[in-house]
Protein backbone atom coordinates (compact mmCIF):
# COMPACT_ATOMS: atom_id res chain seq x y z
CA UNK A 1 0.00 0.00 0.00
CA UNK A 2 3.18 2.40 0.75
CA UNK A 3 3.27 4.59 -2.19
CA UNK A 4 6.54 4.23 -4.70
CA UNK A 5 6.05 6.57 -7.69
CA UNK A 6 4.40 10.15 -6.93
CA UNK A 7 2.20 12.43 -9.50
CA UNK A 8 0.30 14.99 -7.67
CA UNK A 9 -1.92 17.14 -8.78
CA UNK A 10 -3.12 20.19 -7.07
CA UNK A 11 -6.97 21.15 -6.62
CA UNK A 12 -7.84 25.06 -7.67
CA UNK A 13 -10.34 25.21 -5.25
CA UNK A 14 -10.87 24.25 -1.50
CA UNK A 15 -11.87 20.22 -1.92
CA UNK A 16 -15.59 19.86 -1.57
CA UNK A 17 -15.91 16.04 -2.56
CA UNK A 18 -16.87 13.64 0.16
CA UNK A 19 -17.29 10.37 0.68
CA UNK A 20 -20.30 9.77 -0.02
CA UNK A 21 -20.58 11.74 -3.33
CA UNK A 22 -16.76 9.83 -4.49
CA UNK A 23 -18.43 6.67 -4.16
CA UNK A 24 -21.81 7.97 -5.91
CA UNK A 25 -19.72 8.57 -8.82
CA UNK A 26 -17.01 6.19 -8.92
CA UNK A 27 -19.89 3.18 -9.04
CA UNK A 28 -21.32 3.41 -12.31
CA UNK A 29 -17.71 2.32 -13.58
CA UNK A 30 -16.88 0.07 -10.89
CA UNK A 31 -14.47 -2.78 -12.78
CA UNK A 32 -15.94 -5.10 -15.56
CA UNK A 33 -13.48 -7.84 -17.04
CA UNK A 34 -12.44 -7.70 -20.33
CA UNK A 35 -15.00 -8.65 -22.84
CA UNK A 36 -14.08 -12.07 -25.12
CA UNK A 37 -13.24 -9.32 -28.16
CA UNK A 38 -11.70 -6.47 -25.57
CA UNK A 39 -7.95 -5.68 -25.56
CA UNK A 40 -8.03 -4.22 -21.96
CA UNK A 41 -10.30 -3.11 -19.49
CA UNK A 42 -10.30 -0.14 -16.49
CA UNK A 43 -12.75 0.54 -13.90
CA UNK A 44 -12.34 1.10 -9.98
CA UNK A 45 -11.63 -1.83 -7.12
CA UNK A 46 -11.94 -1.85 -3.74
CA UNK A 47 -8.67 0.19 -2.56
CA UNK A 48 -8.35 -2.66 0.24
CA UNK A 49 -8.84 -5.70 -2.27
CA UNK A 50 -10.59 -6.19 -5.24
CA UNK A 51 -12.89 -8.54 -3.81
CA UNK A 52 -14.27 -6.19 -1.49
CA UNK A 53 -17.04 -4.09 -1.77
CA UNK A 54 -16.07 -0.14 -0.76
CA UNK A 55 -14.62 1.50 -3.53
CA UNK A 56 -13.44 4.44 -1.15
CA UNK A 57 -10.87 3.74 2.02
CA UNK A 58 -11.50 7.41 4.22
CA UNK A 59 -8.72 7.84 6.59
CA UNK A 60 -7.11 11.01 7.72
CA UNK A 61 -8.96 13.61 6.20
CA UNK A 62 -8.24 11.46 2.99
CA UNK A 63 -10.36 10.00 0.29
CA UNK A 64 -8.62 6.52 -1.10
CA UNK A 65 -10.01 4.61 -4.47
CA UNK A 66 -8.08 2.23 -6.60
CA UNK A 67 -8.30 1.60 -10.63
CA UNK A 68 -8.14 -1.63 -11.90
CA UNK A 69 -6.67 -2.48 -15.37
CA UNK A 70 -6.78 -5.61 -17.49
CA UNK A 71 -5.07 -6.59 -20.53
CA UNK A 72 -5.06 -9.05 -22.69
CA UNK A 73 -1.35 -10.87 -23.59
CA UNK A 74 -1.21 -11.99 -26.72
CA UNK A 75 2.75 -13.12 -26.79
CA UNK A 76 4.28 -11.13 -30.86
CA UNK A 77 5.73 -14.72 -31.36
CA UNK A 78 2.70 -16.60 -31.46
CA UNK A 79 1.00 -13.43 -33.50
CA UNK A 80 4.07 -13.33 -36.02
CA UNK A 81 3.85 -17.63 -36.88
CA UNK A 82 0.81 -17.62 -37.24
CA UNK A 83 0.61 -15.17 -39.97
CA UNK A 84 3.75 -16.54 -41.50
CA UNK A 85 1.96 -19.52 -41.82
CA UNK A 86 -1.33 -17.80 -43.62
CA UNK A 87 0.71 -15.85 -45.72
CA UNK A 88 2.90 -18.87 -46.72
CA UNK A 89 -0.75 -20.81 -47.52
CA UNK A 90 -1.91 -17.75 -49.75
CA UNK A 91 1.03 -17.72 -51.93
CA UNK A 92 1.08 -21.72 -51.86
CA UNK A 93 -2.16 -22.14 -52.96
CA UNK A 94 -3.12 -19.00 -54.83
CA UNK A 95 0.31 -18.56 -56.89
CA UNK A 96 0.82 -14.88 -55.92
CA UNK A 97 2.27 -12.64 -53.58
CA UNK A 98 0.87 -11.34 -50.22
CA UNK A 99 0.79 -7.33 -50.23
CA UNK A 100 1.10 -5.24 -47.12
CA UNK A 101 -2.27 -4.23 -46.73
CA UNK A 102 -3.85 -7.66 -47.03
CA UNK A 103 -1.17 -8.27 -44.61
CA UNK A 104 -1.95 -6.33 -42.29
CA UNK A 105 -5.95 -7.70 -42.70
CA UNK A 106 -4.77 -11.44 -41.74
CA UNK A 107 -3.05 -9.73 -38.50
CA UNK A 108 -6.23 -8.57 -37.27
CA UNK A 109 -7.81 -11.38 -38.58
CA UNK A 110 -5.28 -14.17 -36.33
CA UNK A 111 -5.91 -11.07 -33.33
CA UNK A 112 -9.58 -11.76 -33.30
CA UNK A 113 -9.03 -15.31 -32.97
CA UNK A 114 -6.97 -15.76 -30.77
CA UNK A 115 -8.13 -12.47 -28.12
CA UNK A 116 -10.74 -15.29 -26.49
CA UNK A 117 -7.79 -17.55 -25.81
CA UNK A 118 -5.60 -14.92 -24.32
CA UNK A 119 -4.35 -14.51 -20.78
CA UNK A 120 -5.01 -11.48 -18.86
CA UNK A 121 -2.66 -9.10 -16.91
CA UNK A 122 -4.10 -7.06 -14.30
CA UNK A 123 -2.01 -4.06 -12.68
CA UNK A 124 -4.03 -1.81 -9.65
CA UNK A 125 -3.09 2.18 -9.64
CA UNK A 126 -4.10 3.59 -6.18
CA UNK A 127 -4.68 7.29 -5.63
CA UNK A 128 -5.98 9.75 -2.83
CA UNK A 129 -7.39 13.01 -2.69
CA UNK A 130 -6.10 14.75 0.10
CA UNK A 131 -9.52 17.26 0.98
CA UNK A 132 -7.35 19.07 4.05
CA UNK A 133 -4.26 20.11 2.15
CA UNK A 134 -6.08 20.19 -1.47
CA UNK A 135 -4.37 17.60 -3.96
CA UNK A 136 -4.59 14.28 -5.28
CA UNK A 137 -1.23 11.91 -5.63
CA UNK A 138 -1.52 8.91 -7.30
CA UNK A 139 1.41 5.88 -7.23
CA UNK A 140 1.62 5.60 -10.71
CA UNK A 141 4.94 4.24 -12.66
CA UNK A 142 4.97 5.97 -15.82
CA UNK A 143 2.76 9.39 -17.05
CA UNK A 144 0.90 7.13 -19.53
CA UNK A 145 -0.33 5.23 -16.28
CA UNK A 146 -0.92 8.08 -14.64
CA UNK A 147 -2.84 9.56 -17.47
CA UNK A 148 -5.22 6.45 -17.79
CA UNK A 149 -6.17 6.87 -14.05
CA UNK A 150 -6.85 10.64 -14.49
CA UNK A 151 -8.88 10.16 -17.55
CA UNK A 152 -10.79 7.38 -16.20
CA UNK A 153 -11.77 9.83 -12.75
CA UNK A 154 -12.35 12.50 -15.20
CA UNK A 155 -15.46 10.14 -16.47
CA UNK A 156 -16.44 9.36 -13.07
CA UNK A 157 -16.55 12.68 -11.84
CA UNK A 158 -17.44 15.09 -14.99
CA UNK A 159 -14.61 17.83 -13.85
CA UNK A 160 -11.49 16.82 -11.70
CA UNK A 161 -11.21 20.17 -10.64
CA UNK A 162 -7.41 19.57 -10.08
CA UNK A 163 -4.48 20.10 -12.34
CA UNK A 164 -1.27 18.40 -12.63
CA UNK A 165 1.36 19.92 -10.82
CA UNK A 166 4.07 21.77 -12.82
CA UNK A 167 6.63 24.57 -11.76
CA UNK A 168 6.56 28.11 -12.62
CA UNK A 169 10.33 28.14 -13.01
CA UNK A 170 12.30 25.23 -14.76
CA UNK A 171 12.88 22.37 -12.02
CA UNK A 172 15.90 21.70 -13.87
CA UNK A 173 17.19 25.14 -13.01
CA UNK A 174 16.15 25.15 -9.65
CA UNK A 175 18.08 22.07 -9.11
CA UNK A 176 21.36 23.51 -10.75
CA UNK A 177 21.28 25.98 -7.86
CA UNK A 178 20.75 23.25 -5.20
CA UNK A 179 23.42 21.54 -6.24
CA UNK A 180 25.77 24.55 -6.62
CA UNK A 181 24.38 26.56 -3.80
CA UNK A 182 22.82 24.27 -1.33
CA UNK A 183 20.17 22.03 -0.83
CA UNK A 184 16.90 23.53 1.23
CA UNK A 185 16.55 22.73 4.93
CA UNK A 186 14.27 19.52 4.77
CA UNK A 187 15.90 18.00 1.52
CA UNK A 188 19.98 16.16 1.87
CA UNK A 189 21.40 14.13 -1.52
CA UNK A 190 21.18 10.25 -1.39
CA UNK A 191 23.94 10.64 -3.88
CA UNK A 192 21.48 9.50 -7.28
CA UNK A 193 22.24 12.14 -9.62
CA UNK A 194 21.24 12.50 -13.68
CA UNK A 195 22.72 15.46 -15.88
CA UNK A 196 21.65 16.17 -19.12
CA UNK A 197 24.06 17.84 -22.22
CA UNK A 198 20.66 19.90 -23.60
CA UNK A 199 22.65 20.92 -26.71
CA UNK A 200 24.15 17.39 -27.37
CA UNK A 201 22.00 15.24 -25.33
CA UNK A 202 25.03 13.49 -23.53
CA UNK A 203 24.05 12.21 -20.24
CA UNK A 204 26.35 11.89 -16.96
CA UNK A 205 24.70 9.30 -13.96
CA UNK A 206 26.05 8.75 -10.63
CA UNK A 207 24.72 5.84 -7.99
CA UNK A 208 25.82 6.19 -4.59
CA UNK A 209 28.23 9.69 -5.24
CA UNK A 210 27.36 11.40 -1.57
CA UNK A 211 30.88 13.07 -0.86
CA UNK A 212 32.22 14.01 -4.46
CA UNK A 213 30.51 17.76 -5.46
CA UNK A 214 33.39 18.60 -7.61
CA UNK A 215 32.39 16.56 -10.74
CA UNK A 216 28.97 17.44 -10.24
CA UNK A 217 29.41 21.16 -9.97
CA UNK A 218 31.69 20.95 -13.14
CA UNK A 219 29.48 19.46 -15.25
CA UNK A 220 26.86 21.91 -14.07
CA UNK A 221 29.81 24.58 -15.55
CA UNK A 222 29.93 23.27 -18.16
CA UNK A 223 26.10 23.08 -19.20
CA UNK A 224 24.11 20.46 -18.05
CA UNK A 225 21.15 20.23 -16.35
CA UNK A 226 19.96 18.03 -13.61
CA UNK A 227 17.22 15.74 -14.91
CA UNK A 228 17.22 13.85 -11.97
CA UNK A 229 18.70 14.01 -8.64
CA UNK A 230 17.90 11.93 -5.20
CA UNK A 231 17.06 13.36 -2.10
CA UNK A 232 16.50 12.15 1.49
CA UNK A 233 13.44 14.13 3.16
CA UNK A 234 13.61 15.07 6.48
CA UNK A 235 13.98 11.48 8.50
CA UNK A 236 10.74 10.11 6.14
CA UNK A 237 11.75 8.89 3.37
CA UNK A 238 14.18 9.12 -0.26
CA UNK A 239 13.09 9.48 -3.90
CA UNK A 240 14.27 10.65 -6.83
CA UNK A 241 12.78 14.01 -8.26
CA UNK A 242 12.82 14.07 -11.76
CA UNK A 243 13.11 17.33 -13.85
CA UNK A 244 9.06 17.37 -14.22
CA UNK A 245 8.27 17.09 -10.60
CA UNK A 246 7.20 13.24 -10.39
CA UNK A 247 8.95 11.38 -7.87
CA UNK A 248 9.97 8.03 -8.85
CA UNK A 249 11.45 5.26 -6.33
CA UNK A 250 9.53 6.54 -3.41
CA UNK A 251 10.79 4.76 -0.20
CA UNK A 252 10.27 5.53 3.35
CA UNK A 253 12.63 5.29 6.26
CA UNK A 254 12.68 2.13 8.30
CA UNK A 255 12.33 4.66 11.34
CA UNK A 256 8.92 5.57 10.10
CA UNK A 257 7.64 2.30 9.34
CA UNK A 258 8.52 0.98 12.68
CA UNK A 259 6.83 3.50 14.33
CA UNK A 260 3.53 1.41 13.65
CA UNK A 261 5.29 -2.05 13.82
CA UNK A 262 6.07 -1.05 17.51
CA UNK A 263 2.44 -0.47 18.18
CA UNK A 264 1.84 -4.33 17.55
CA UNK A 265 -1.04 -4.13 15.90
CA UNK A 266 -2.55 -7.18 15.10
CA UNK A 267 -5.89 -6.76 13.19
CA UNK A 268 -5.21 -6.28 9.21
CA UNK A 269 -7.54 -3.48 9.13
CA UNK A 270 -6.09 -1.66 11.91
CA UNK A 271 -2.48 -1.67 10.75
CA UNK A 272 -3.82 -0.70 7.18
CA UNK A 273 -5.34 2.11 8.89
CA UNK A 274 -1.94 3.05 10.55
CA UNK A 275 0.14 2.83 8.09
CA UNK A 276 -1.85 4.95 5.50
CA UNK A 277 -2.27 7.31 8.25
CA UNK A 278 1.64 7.43 8.52
CA UNK A 279 2.39 7.68 5.12
CA UNK A 280 -0.26 10.71 4.18
CA UNK A 281 1.11 12.75 6.87
CA UNK A 282 4.89 11.97 5.14
CA UNK A 283 3.31 13.02 1.88
CA UNK A 284 1.51 15.94 2.63
CA UNK A 285 4.62 18.17 4.07
CA UNK A 286 6.82 16.52 1.04
CA UNK A 287 4.04 18.20 -1.25
CA UNK A 288 4.34 21.37 0.95
CA UNK A 289 8.12 21.28 0.62
CA UNK A 290 7.70 20.95 -3.39
CA UNK A 291 5.16 23.49 -3.59
CA UNK A 292 7.10 26.06 -1.41
CA UNK A 293 10.30 25.09 -3.39
CA UNK A 294 8.49 25.16 -7.36
CA UNK A 295 5.11 26.55 -7.40
CA UNK A 296 4.68 30.61 -6.47
CA UNK A 297 1.03 31.31 -4.88
CA UNK A 298 -0.04 33.26 -8.01
CA UNK A 299 0.18 30.39 -10.40
CA UNK A 300 -1.11 27.40 -8.04
CA UNK A 301 -1.25 25.17 -11.19
CA UNK A 302 -0.39 24.14 -14.39
CA UNK A 303 -1.80 22.63 -17.89
CA UNK A 304 -3.49 19.57 -17.30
Amino acid sequence: MWFRNLHFYQFVDPVAITEETLLEKLEPQRFQPCGRQAKEAVGWVSPLHRNQETLVYTANGCLLFCMRREQKVIPPSTVNEALEERIEQVELEQGRQVFRKERQQFKEDIMALLMPQAFTRATHIHGYIDTRNGFLVVNAGSHAIADTFISLLIDSLGVLGAVKLTATENPAQVMNRWLVDGLPEFFSPSGEYELKDPVDERIARFKNNESDFQVIQDLIADGFWVSKLGLQFQEQLKCTLHDDLQLKGVKFSEQLLNQNDEMEIEDAAAKFDADFVLMSESLAELYEAIVSLFVTAEEPGVNQ
